[in-house]
């Protein structure tokens, strides 16, 4: 029965859309820098809790972004193989913009079939993914 209904939940039990991705920083001033001057994103929301800091950027201050964490006790252990992926107008433009504010480069911009894809580091080493993303559809009904 439950083959049946697969891919068709129903409007108040589905999600709706993406809204942000959970990266733990060590100093939430340092990481908001480079998401703000590297990357260009704007805050949603800003939580200062007892215990914890808790940032929202995105593009233009409007979700799906990212939700930078500091929180007392933990140390950012970012994963080799994970990245959060941004799709920009000019990959190697803003990965010069990334290299003279003197952040890492980790692999530098190149082709995928249609598509430029660049990767850099922000403070805490978590990897970023910069894509044109002019290869693939980006919304919509699938073709």
């Amino acid at each position: 029965m439950a083959g049946k209904s697969l891919g068709r939940a129903h409007a108040c039990t589905s999600v709706t859309a993406f809204d942000h991705i959970r990266l733990d920083v060590a100093d939430i001033d340092i990481a908001e820098r480079f998401y703000a001057e590297a990357l260009g994103l704007s805050i949603v929301v800003r939580y200062e809790l007892a215990d914890r800091v808790i940032l929202q950027m995105a593009p233009g201050g409007r979700p799906a972004g990212v939700e930078l964490w500091q929180e007392r006790n933990i140390v950012p252990t970012p994963h080799p193989t994970q990245h959060v992926a941004f799709r920009v107008a000019d990959v190697s433009a803003l990965v010069e913009h990334i290299r003279a504010l003197g952040y890492r480069v980790v692999t530098e911009p190149h082709r995928i079939e249609q598509e430029t894809v660049a990767f850099v580091a922000d403070p805490d080493c978590h990897t970023i993914e910069l894509n044109d993303f002019l290869g693939r559809p980006t919304g919509g009904a699938p073709a």
